[in-house]
């Protein structure tokens, strides 16, 4: 239950940027052991206990949902005087092209509105004209920068106390799904439970490294508090290194320029003062003169993600890469999978495939990846195609972006076997197909788009898009078109409509034939990527072999050839890349990029940067692809199927005399213990009763059992 009311301030203007004040007191006889608040705002609120801070929120929204976040507020309450403070950022309307659009992945009506409901057992506090409220006399949200638009940085002035008033109440709060709407008419603001966890908050050390610069041993999100005391200016800059844009070598090499995003903040006596968005920063400087710096900390805020501890891949270069792996994928971890913590902060669809995938490896928690799914979903327009990226204010369209969304769908029933998931999605997955089919024409490839028709950053595509010359078709999306009808086929059969699954294999079956007959090229041994034969890329022959145009032997064939292509596959695209290349059994292959990704522990890298040759942004999980590979292929432990309780364990050796870890799968957590000595090999494997195991040795031997705790031996 959720019975409380919205407020706002009496003076506040409909569509507007800026931030106001809430604040409420109230007495306890005695400290509460347990004091559940419901709190929901319009569109941000951070909400503080007796001067520390308890949540930032409310988890983003869509277009169509809303929600109200739930946490329990008495470890920060105490007998005797209490006092709620809240923060409420106010945005402009989506709509409203007067005013600067700030925090893209934050949706918004332009209201400003805040409403609370905490019960202390002795008392229920509720939002209503007890409440003062008042404008904030200091922060001036902005963005410095497009490339940081979706963030919030502050002008700060210190311009004195808050001018305090009565809260206005301008509505009540709908939150229950069971209660009917009146005359079929829906509130706007109705709100529903939070579908994920809270953010965790944890100190993290910076330490200081002279001439104001503060350096923390990684990159790190969340919110940095500072107090001065003085009267001067300062300027306190976020960088994710030294270099900038895609300039970058040691990370910490101060030879190189520092640039970034930045807060100003100005001090007239003692202040002390936290940005109200978080900050994304391996490096922070603080700059400004007649101000001391009294003290500094930083909360870290992030999803609650535990990855399995004591994980050793048989070498300190791979346990390094393994670790920064995980760090970029926490760090890309919010209210919703991002594409990069310092720059866009947005779900994009092709990046949240990849990071759900690696997020498996790591923990049996699906929320954020259900969430994810369903945000897409409320994306598609009427057309059937997807946003690109979701929530956001501005919409993107990245035609093959949609496919990644039915890939995001197969890869959970994969994983979790969840045939209601698959069902309420069948309809988007149609609607995704019916769009990519009224693009093909009567060559049967599809068409380029009116859209950015991007697959992935190749240094010699201009802007991701594939290089075609004059001809009006990229037939890397044809042949991807042909990968996800089939997989959509497979994910129709299963919930009964076996003749939409049919209709899908047939008009897969047909775009097929097209790539074959305009787009193989005997000579080269590669399939092109358009119908006059003067490009190839490393990206065609991984869908062709994926999606079975390709038979066996030509699908080695092409993986053999594509290796020496310079159209290559960035970290973008490696789990595709790598797994072409195992399918055909070249997954040695695989070695260079990931020596590339090794080598970045020797940069100062504490996370994966966006692409290997111009790493913009230094932190986009799209890149963590050592979780996979590590889980799945050194470790060998695979899902085959979660509805049928059957996994698949197959360690492969790679010059390594030993490997541990636990990796989780659709049948529990399952742990290896591997080692190779004097040509002998032994295993250990420990998981859930019940499972079907296949296990695979190095020789090629097979064993099949639903033991939960075996041991195996073979001299190779």
């Amino acid at each position: 239950m959720f019975e409380s009311a919205w407020i706002t301030h009496p003076d506040a203007v409909y569509s507007e940027n800026r931030i106001w004040l809430f604040r409420k007191t109230f007495s306890l006889s005695q400290k509460p052991e347990h004091a559940p608040v419901n709190i929901s705002a319009e569109a941000r609120y951070k909400l503080f206990v007796n001067g520390r801070r308890a949540a930032f929120g409310p988890c983003r929204p869509s277009a169509e949902e809303k929600y109200y976040d739930s946490l329990d507020l008495a470890p920060y309450l105490r007998a005797g005087e209490n006092e709620l403070f809240c923060e409420v950022l106010a945005l402009a309307d989506n709509s409203d092209m007067t005013k600067p659009t700030l925090v893209y992945g934050v949706r918004r009506t332009g209201n400003m509105l805040l409403a609370v409901e905490l019960d202390c057992g002795e008392t229920v506090i509720r939002t209503d004209e007890s409440w003062l409220t008042a404008p904030s006399p200091t922060s001036e949200p902005e963005s410095h920068s497009w490339d940081a638009a979706a963030a919030m940085f502050e002008e700060h002035a210190h311009g004195g106390e808050p001018v305090w008033c009565a809260a206005k109440v301008a509505a009540r709060v709908d939150s229950l799904r069971e209660k009917p709407y009146p005359w079929g008419i829906v509130n706007p603001m109705f709100v529903i439970p939070r579908p994920i966890p809270m953010l965790y908050q944890k100190d993290v050390p910076f330490r200081d490294a002279g001439d104001g610069y503060r350096i923390a041993d990684e990159l790190t999100f969340g919110f940095p508090r500072f107090s001065f005391e003085g009267r001067g200016r300062v300027r306190v800059t976020y960088a994710e290194s030294f270099g900038s844009g895609h300039e970058k070598g040691d990370r910490l090499d101060r030879s190189l320029p520092f640039r970034g995003v930045y807060d100003v903040i100005d001090v007239d006596g003692e202040l002390t003062w936290e940005p109200f968005w978080p900050r994304c920063a391996r490096i922070l400087r603080i700059e400004g003169e007649g101000v001391r710096l009294v003290s500094f900390a930083f909360t870290e805020i992030g999803y609650p993600l535990t990855a399995p501890a004591g994980c050793d891949f048989g070498s300190e270069a791979d346990n390094a890469l393994w670790k920064i792996s995980v760090a970029t994928l926490m760090r890309c971890m919010q209210e919703s999978y991002e594409d990069c913590p310092y720059y866009e902060q947005l779900q994009y669809a092709m990046d949240t495939s990849l990071q759900m995938l690696f997020n498996y490896q790591l923990t049996d928690d699906d929320l954020l990846a259900r969430k994810a799914i369903r945000d897409f979903r409320l994306s598609q327009r009427a057309d059937g195609l997807l946003s690109s990226r979701y929530p956001t204010v501005e919409a993107q369209f990245i035609p093959s972006f949609s496919f990644y969304y039915i890939f995001m769908v197969a890869e959970h029933w994969r994983r979790f076997g969840d045939l209601s998931l698959v069902r309420e999605n069948l309809r988007a997955i149609d609607g995704v197909l019916e769009w990519f089919g009224g693009c093909v024409d009567e060559t049967g490839l599809i068409r380029t788009s009116m859209y950015w028709d991007f697959i992935d950053w190749a240094t010699t595509w201009h802007a991701g898009v594939p290089s075609v010359g004059d001809d009006c078709h990229i037939a890397a999306a044809s042949a991807m078109y042909v990968y996800f009808l089939r997989a959509a086929a497979e994910l129709s059969d299963l919930c009964g409509r076996t003749s939409t699954g049919d209709e899908y294999r047939a008009r897969a079956d047909r775009c097929a034939e097209a790539i074959e007959r305009l787009c193989w090229d005997e000579a080269r041994g590669l399939y092109a990527d358009e119908t006059k034969h003067a490009y190839f890329s490393q990206h065609m022959q991984v869908w062709c072999t994926l999606s079975g145009i390709a038979d066996e032997a030509r699908a080695r064939r092409i993986m053999e050839n594509a290796v020496g292509l310079g159209t290559k596959c960035t970290f973008a695209y490696a789990y595709f890349w790598f797994r072409a290349l195992e399918q055909v059994g070249l997954y040695d292959e695989c070695e260079p990029m990931i020596d590339r990704l090794r080598a970045l522990p020797s940069l100062n890298c504490t996370t994966i940067p966006e692409t290997p040759d111009a790493p913009r942004s230094d932190c986009h999980a799209w890149g963590a692809i050592a979780i996979y590979e590590f889980a799945a292929v050194v470790l060998g432990v695979r899902t085959v199927s979660a509805a049928e309780k059957k996994i698949r364990i197959a360690p492969r050796i790679d010059g390594r005399d030993h490997a541990h870890g636990t990796v989780h799968t659709g049948c529990g957590p399952v742990t290896v213990a591997w080692t190779f000595r004097d040509g002998l090999f032994t295993l250990r494997v420990r998981s859930a009763s019940g499972s079907e195991k296949e296990i695979v040795l190095p020789d090629g031997q097979r064993i099949v059992t639903r033991y939960a705790d075996v041991s195996l031996a073979v001299r190779l």
